[in-house]
């Protein structure tokens, strides 16, 4: 009788265990959904707190920390950077945690997304190539691997004809601390913003179109 007792207090630990993150990320989700991105990062990061292998918590946590970013590059901000830069380490965390195909090619198109904001283009390209790799029929990803493309063409033609001065300076350059990231001007980041704001149009049409009418499970987790 004791170790049946013992086997359900188990269980029902490990339920609650389960059920406890799963709440802590809805609670995120209706923040997020209300553009209350601060408290859904507060929340999703509760839920890591309870489990950091948990692939929708790093994902989400990426989600909210990038929908941080975006006005704040917009304003010239540092501190978009920093959001951009720890959306990307969240991504590449989920990216790891799923053998799921869709999942990882998700994870590595949104890595991509705060890549190119940052201003890692090349990163930003390798991680579209990969995210294609596994969905190559994805049109966002495709896109956006287009306009990554686009604005490395135009920033090397600008490198042009400074070439020869940047060669003179190489020694110094490699003395100081390098830049992973070129600098984006505010064409390209409007350009940018423009194209993911389109995108997340097309995904909340399709999500609508999709929807079951009628109360869902509470505790499933997106």
């Amino acid at each position: 009788m004791k170790k049946v007792l013992i086997i359900i207090l188990t269980l029902n630990c490990i339920c609650a265990f389960a059920q406890n993150k799963i709440e802590l990320l809805n609670k995120g989700n209706e923040h997020y959904q209300n553009e209350e991105y601060e408290n859904a990062e507060y929340y999703y990061k509760q839920s890591l707190e309870k489990d950091n292998s948990y692939y929708k918590g790093n994902l989400n946590t990426g989600h909210s920390l990038f929908k941080q970013a975006i006005p704040l590059v917009q304003n010239q901000d540092s501190l978009g950077l920093k959001k951009l830069e720890e959306a990307e380490q969240f991504y590449n965390n989920s990216t790891d945690l799923t053998n799921n195909k869709k999942e990882k090619a998700e994870s590595l198109y949104n890595k991509g997304n705060s890549q190119l904001l940052s201003g890692k283009i090349k990163e930003s390209i390798e991680s579209y190539k990969q995210s294609l790799r596994i969905e190559p029929k994805n049109k966002q990803t495709k896109h956006n691997l287009a306009l990554a493309q686009s604005i490395q063409q135009k920033q090397e033609q600008k490198k042009k004809p400074e070439e020869k001065e940047e060669k003179e300076q190489e020694d110094q350059k490699q003395e100081q601390p390098s830049k992973p990231k070129e600098e984006l001007s505010k064409e390209e980041i409007e350009q940018i913003l423009n194209a993911l704001e389109r995108e997340e149009k097309e995904v909340q049409e399709d999500m609508q179109k999709k929807k079951v009418v009628g109360k869902g499970k509470s505790l499933k987790d997106w």
